[in-house]
């Protein structure tokens, strides 16, 4: 477990403060859905930071558009709707990795490594009992 910890950066604030941030900018699953009820506009895909996909679907979208306006086809509106079906099966995995990548960001994302300035450790003279640190 130690080396898991030398990578954090709480930044002077503690493990709470930094879960605090973490659910400020984590995704969920309700956010998620209720997003990709406007599936032709892509949002739930600019949601979970994933813009391409986002784009892909108001191309989609624009495009089906034109053409049903222009040539009355309105089948072609299927496409981004098969797309909307493969993504409620998409959005759970999504969901996790994003979060994933939001948990290491807030964790390890200092340029900065380590404990806060000033910090001495939990093995210091002044709380051992026979005034020796570790290993003296």
């Amino acid at each position: 477990m130690g080396k898991q910890w030398e990578g954090m950066d709480l930044k002077g604030g503690g493990l709470q403060q930094t879960q605090i941030a973490y659910k400020a900018q984590a995704r969920t699953h309700l956010g998620a859905y209720l997003r990709w009820l406007l599936f032709p506009l892509g949002l739930h895909r600019f949601y979970l930071r994933e813009p391409r996909g986002g784009w892909a679907y108001l191309a989609a979208t624009a495009i089906a558009a034109g053409v049903h306006a222009l040539a009355g086809f309105s089948w072609l509106w299927l496409l981004p709707a098969l797309g909307a079906v493969a993504d409620l099966f998409w959005i759970p995995n999504r969901l996790v990795r994003v979060n994933k990548e939001i948990r290491m960001q807030t964790m390890l994302g200092s340029a900065e490594r380590g404990a806060p300035r000033g910090f001495r450790g939990h093995q210091t003279e002044e709380n051992t009992t026979d005034g020796q640190g570790p290993g003296q």
